[in-house]
């Protein structure tokens, strides 16, 4: 039975019973107090029975709440390390893509450079050769004219 119930009903018998005259007393039947009372005895344990399970519940809620906080608190400082790194990572990345990038313009302009050079000793070879062919042409010139000069 429910200890509020029973306080109830005690109170009702007191409340119904007789007042003494001249004397804060009252006459009450004493077997249905007892009554009440072992009843309420009887009761005290269930009471406190559900009480303790509703405090292990509740203990058990908190116990949950917290370790579910944790969990989330754990998960996102590991998105945030998870995400700091992969911000890393692209940063090393984009270093990494500048710095071959920057190497690859310098091997670009070295190349150009030796093909301009190279180009430019092909046809200073070019141009002596070709004086000396001209060189060669000219005396070839010169020796028919003598030829034809002498035959005239």
């Amino acid at each position: 039975m429910d200890i509020l119930y029973l306080l109830d009903q005690l109170e009702e018998v007191l409340g119904a019973g007789s007042r003494v005259p001249l004397t804060s007393r009252t006459l009450v039947d004493e077997q249905e107090i007892l009554d009440i009372l072992d009843q309420i005895r009887v009761s005290i344990p269930d009471e406190i029975k559900a009480a303790r399970r509703v405090t292990q519940e509740r203990d058990q809620v908190i116990a949950d709440a917290r370790a579910e906080a944790e969990r989330i608190l754990h998960d996102a400082d590991s998105q945030a390390a998870e995400r700091l790194s992969e911000h890393a990572l692209v940063r090393s990345a984009e270093h990494r893509a500048a710095d071959i990038e920057e190497r690859a313009q310098h091997q670009a302009e070295d190349v150009r450079r030796e093909a301009e050079m190279y180009a430019y000793r092909v046809l200073e070879k070019l141009r002596d050769q070709i004086g000396q062919v001209g060189q060669t042409v000219e005396r070839g010139l010169q020796e028919l004219d003598t030829r034809v000069a002498g035959t005239g």
